[in-house]
C-alpha cells in the first residue's frame, strides 16, 4: 500500500463481496417467467434454512454448458406452501421433484429477480424438513444472467471453467447469509484438474472393495525453508459407467461443515503446493506459463495465512487453502470459503504491487467467510477489518518510515471522499462499485480500526479481535453487537467513538498556539495550547517535541473538549513540535488536503477522465506550487496522452519541487528519459537514465528499469 507509479496503482473491485451480503434483491415487478409443469399460485413468502446440498453436475466445454441436478435439503422456519431459490438467469430449470419423486409446479424468472418459485403442494408447518431436487442446464458464456452486467462470475469453455458462489450457479436461499454443507459430484474433461476447497468425498459403496494404499511421497524443502507437502490428494474419481466417454472424469468433493459453498474452478492446471508453518497447505492452480508467478503467490499466501493465524486465530477451513487462476473477463479476485480465484492479469502483477491486495483478499477468509454479516449495512465489519488486516501484515516487517508511508497513503485514500457519506450510510447511499464506496467503507473503515487500536492500546485491541473471531466464527455479526463488545473491552461506554467515526462524517484538524521561553537556568520551556476542530473527540493525541538534545513525547487528553494545554522542557536548543507523529488519528491538514486532491486526480486518470484529472492535479499545484507529487502525476497523465513535451515539463517541475515522496526523483528522471526517447532524442534520454542510476534509489525496480532503457530505447505503447 505504499505510493507507487500511477500505472501500478490498482483498485481491486470489491463489489462481489458487497453483493454477497446484499443479495441484490430487486423490487417487485412484472417478470418474464418460464413455466414448469403448472402455474404456481401466488407465493406466500416463508423463511427457510438450507442445511445441505447434494449436486451432480457436468461441465461440457465445447458448448459452454453446465448441466446439473441439485438436491436441496432445508428446514421450514415459517409455515409456507412454497419456497423460492435464487438461480442464474442463464440456467433453465427443466423439472422439480419432491423427495417421493412427485413432480412439483414451479415458475422461473430469468430476467429480473433471477429466481425459481416452487409450489410445495401443501402447507408445510414450521420446523419441518423438506427435500427437493431441481434439474437445470444452460450456457455459461457471458455475464448474461449473472449479478453483474459486464463481468462474468461463472464460465464454461474449452480453456477452462469457473463457477463462483456469487454467480448463483446452483439454487440457494439468503445469499451470503445462509451457510450450508455440500456434496458435489462433478464430471469434466480428464485433462482438467479441479480447484476446489473441501475434502475428497466418496459416497458409501454397495460393497466395500479393499484398496492397497499407494506409498506416501516424502516432503521436500521449499525455497523459503518450509516443507513442500506431498502432491495434493485429488478429489476421488467415481467409477465411470461402461459406456462413459473415456475423455470425461467424474470427481466428488464435499464441504462437510456449513459454509457459503460452491466456489470452484477447473482447467488444464499445474498445481504449486506450499505447506505453511501452521500446516495449512496452500495450493495454487495455475495455467501453463504462470508457474513462476504461482510459486510466488503460494509462498506469499502461506506467509499471510501464518500471520493471520497467529494474530486472529486459526484458519477456519481445514488444512487447505486453494488459489485458482481464471480469465480476465471476471473480477480481479473472487473469494469463496477456502478458495481465492485470481484473474490472469492479477496473477501476472509483480508481488510488490500485489502483496497488499492479496493480503486483503486472504483476510476475507477470516472477516467475511468465517465471520459473516447479518446484512450489507454491516459491510464495514468485513471490508474495513480485512483492509486493516492487510495493513498489519504489510507493517509487520516494515521500517518506521515504511509504516509511515503505509498509513500516509491509507489516510489520503480514506479522506478522498470522506464527506460524501458516513461508514454506516455508505452501503445504502453509494454504489458499491465506486471509488467513493471503497474509500469510505474500506479505507476509512481500516483507519477506524487503526484508531480503535490506538484508543484501546495493543493488548486490549488484539484481545478484542481474537475474541471476536473465536466467538463469532460461523455466525453473522452486526456493528451494534461489535460496539457492545468494544465497550466491554474498554471498560467504558464507547458510543462516542462509534458515533464520531462510524456514524458521522468529518475529521479533526489540529492547530496550536505556543511560545518558547528561556528559563533562568539557561534551558528552554514550551508552553501552549493544542486545539482541534470537531465535537466529541475523546482520544489521546501525541505531540513530539524534538530538539538538538533529544525527543520528548507528550500525550494530551481530549475528553470531549476542543483544546488541551501543555508544557514541555526540551533540552539542547530550539524545539520543533509535531502533532500526531505516528498517524494514530485520521485528520486533515493543509498538506493532507493537497494529497487528497492529487488522489482524486489519479482516480480520474485511472478512469481515463483526462480533462478532469488535469484539472484536479493543477488545483493541487495551485495549493502547493512546489508539490512534486502533483507535478509527477501530471507528467504521467501527459505520458498516457502521448504528449511527451508537456510530460518533460511536468517531470522537470517535480524534480524542482519538494521531492516528496523521495522516490519521485528517480522515477521522474526515468520518465523524462522515456519522453525524450519518444521524441527521438536518444542522447538526452540516455543522460536521464544515467541520472536515475546516480541517485542509487531502487524503489519499485527503478535501477533495473534504467539499465533496460539505456540498452533499448523506450517505445510508446500504441493505443
Amino acid at each position: 500500500m505504499i505510493l507507487v507509479r500511477n500505472e501500478d496503482i490498482r483498485m481491486v473491485l470489491i463489489a462481489l463481496f458487497a453483493m454477497m451480503m446484499l443479495g441484490l434483491q430487486a423490487a417487485p415487478s412484472a417478470t418474464a417467467a418460464t413455466q414448469g409443469d403448472a402455474e404456481s399460485p401466488t407465493e406466500v413468502s416463508g423463511d427457510i434454512d438450507v442445511q445441505r446440498y447434494r449436486i451432480e453436475a457436468e461441465l461440457i466445454p465445447d458448448s459452454n454448458t453446465l448441466k446439473a441436478s441439485a438436491t436441496v435439503m432445508f428446514r421450514v422456519l415459517k409455515a409456507s406452501q412454497s419456497a423460492t431459490f435464487e438461480l442464474n438467469g442463464a440456467l433453465r430449470v427443466s423439472a422439480v421433484r419432491a423427495a417421493d419423486g412427485r413432480a412439483l409446479p414451479f415458475t422461473q424468472d430469468t430476467l429480473n429477480e433471477l429466481n425459481v418459485r416452487i409450489d410445495l403442494g401443501q402447507l408445510v408447518s414450521a420446523g419441518s424438513d423438506v427435500t427437493l431436487t431441481i434439474d437445470y442446464a444452460g450456457q455459461l458464456l457471458t455475464s448474461e444472467g449473472g449479478p453483474l452486467p459486464d463481468k462474468r462470475l461463472a464460465y464454461v469453455g474449452p480453456e477452462g471453467a469457473y463457477l463462483h458462489y456469487a454467480s448463483r450457479w446452483f439454487p440457494f436461499r439468503e445469499y451470503g447469509a445462509d451457510r450450508a454443507s455440500m456434496e458435489l459430484k462433478l464430471s469434466m474433461p480428464t485433462s482438467w484438474k479441479l480447484a476446489a476447497h473441501g475434502e475428497p468425498f466418496k459416497p458409501q459403496p454397495v460393497a466395500a472393495v479393499p484398496v492397497t494404499p499407494a506409498p506416501t511421497p516424502s516432503a521436500t524443502p521449499s525455497r523459503r525453508g518450509r516443507q513442500q507437502p506431498p502432491a495434493a490428494k485429488p478429489a476421488q474419481p467415481a467409477a465411470p459407467p461402461a459406456n462413459r466417454d473415456a475423455n470425461v472424469q467424474t470427481l466428488t468433493i464435499a464441504e462437510t461443515t456449513p459454509v457459503f459453498p460452491g466456489s470452484i474452478a477447473a482447467g488444464p492446471y499445474l498445481v504449486v503446493p506450499v505447506l505453511s508453518s501452521t500446516s495449512t497447505s496452500v495450493e495454487v492452480f495455475a495455467l501453463p506459463g504462470s508457474e513462476r508467478a504461482a510459486e510466488q503467490i503460494a509462498e506469499e499466501a502461506s506467509e499471510i495465512l501464518d500471520f493471520y493465524g497467529r494474530t486472529f486465530g486459526p484458519y477456519a477451513f481445514g488444512k487447505r487453502f486453494v488459489v485458482a487462476q481464471i480469465d480476465d473477463q471476471s473480477l480481479p479476485s473472487l473469494n469463496g470459503a477456502g478458495v481465492l480465484m485470481l484473474s490472469s492479469e492479477t496473477v501476472r502483477r509483480p508481488m510488490d504491487s500485489l502483496r497488499a491486495d492479496l493480503a486483503r483478499d486472504i483476510a476475507i477468509q477470516w472477516w467475511g467467510q468465517a465471520v459473516g454479516l447479518k446484512n450489507f449495512d454491516q459491510v464495514w465489519m468485513s471490508l474495513g477489518l480485512a483492509q486493516y488486516s492487510s495493513v498489519l501484515y504489510q507493517a509487520k516487517d516494515a521500517s518506521a518510515a515504511g509504516v509511515d508511508s503505509i498509513l500516509s497513503e491509507l489516510s489520503e485514500s480514506a479522506l478522498t471522499y470522506e464527506a460524501e457519506a458516513s461508514i454506516t450510510q455508505a452501503p445504502s447511499q453509494l454504489n458499491d462499485q465506486t471509488p467513493a464506496f471503497r474509500s469510505i467503507v474500506m479505507d476509512k473503515g481500516a483507519y477506524v480500526f487503526h484508531m480503535l487500536r490506538s484508543t484501546l492500546g495493543d493488548d486490549k485491541f488484539y484481545r478484542l479481535i481474537r475474541d471476536l473471531y473465536e466467538r463469532e466464527r460461523g455466525r453473522n455479526v452486526t456493528i451494534a453487537g461489535f460496539e457492545k463488545q468494544v465497550t466491554a473491552a474498554a471498560g467504558q461506554d464507547m458510543r462516542w467513538f462509534f458515533g464520531l467515526w462510524v456514524d458521522s462524517t468529518g475529521v479533526p484538524e489540529f492547530a496550536w498556539d505556543y511560545s518558547v521561553l528561556r528559563t533562568a537556568s539557561g534551558g528552554w520551556r514550551v508552553r501552549g495550547t493544542l486545539r482541534q476542530s470537531i465535537e466529541g473527540l475523546r482520544m489521546p493525541v501525541d505531540v513530539l517535541v524534538s530538539s538538538p538534545g533529544g525527543e520528548e513525547r507528550l500525550t494530551l487528553r481530549f475528553d470531549g473538549s476542543k483544546a488541551a494545554d501543555f508544557v514541555a522542557e526540551p533540552k539542547g536548543g530550539q524545539p520543533t513540535l509535531i502533532v500526531d507523529p505516528d498517524r494514530k488519528i485520521l485528520r486533515s491538514s493543509d498538506t493532507i488536503r493537497v494529497a487528497v486532491v492529487v488522489r482524486r486526480g489519479i482516480q480520474e486518470m485511472e478512469q481515463n477522465n483526462y480533462v478532469e484529472a488535469e484539472s484536479k492535479l493543477r488545483d493541487a499545484l495551485k495549493l502547493a506550487p512546489r508539490g512534486s507529487w502533483a507535478a509527477y502525476n501530471l507528467g504521467l497523465l501527459y505520458m498516457k496522452q502521448g504528449n511527451s513535451q508537456k510530460a518533460i515539463d511536468a517531470f522537470t517541475q517535480a524534480l524542482n519541487g519538494d521531492l516528496e515522496p523521495k522516490w519521485i526523483e528517480v522515477w521522474s528522471f526515468l520518465f523524462r528519459g522515456n519522453a525524450y526517447d519518444a521524441l527521438g532524442q536518444r542522447e538526452r534520454a540516455v543522460a536521464e537514465y544515467d541520472k536515475a542510476i546516480e541517485t542509487g534509489n531502487d524503489y519499485d525496480g527503478a535501477q533495473a528499469a534504467a539499465m533496460k532503457y539505456k540498452g533499448e530505447p523506450y517505445r510508446m505503447a500504441t493505443q
